[in-house]
């Protein structure tokens, strides 16, 4: 679950569901794939899937199966059930949720860019 702000402001411009694989432990750091298909809920609560036209696209180029794009599909279509029955997994409350100004950036380990 992903949240977007608009301007300076930082007024909630959307939450996003980004389906992907679980995220794990490598050799090399954390890895996990987009599953391509995504969800974009609007503030008033209206959602549309993003992306799902491209999926069947990815089938024919090999990067997963018709198995694997239809369990994509159902994974997306279990959330967009738990939407349409105004479920919500996630606290609106995060909308509101400032960094600490005394953040900073971290530094990149040496050789990260030929990993």
């Amino acid at each position: 679950m992903w949240l977007f702000w608009r301007g300076p402001q930082r007024s909630l411009a959307f939450w996003y569901v980004n389906l992907q694989a679980p995220f794990r432990r490598t050799p090399g750091g954390i890895d996990t794939m987009d599953h391509e298909l995504d969800i974009v809920i609007e503030p008033n609560g209206r959602w549309r899937f993003k992306d799902e036209e491209l999926l069947d696209g990815w089938i024919r180029l090999g990067r997963w199966t018709e198995a694997e794009v239809a369990a994509i599909r159902a994974e997306g279509a279990r959330i967009a059930a738990e939407l349409e029955a105004g479920r919500r997994w996630w606290s609106e409350g995060w909308a509101g949720w400032q960094p600490d100004p005394a953040w900073h950036g971290g530094d990149l380990p040496k050789g990260w860019e030929h990993a």
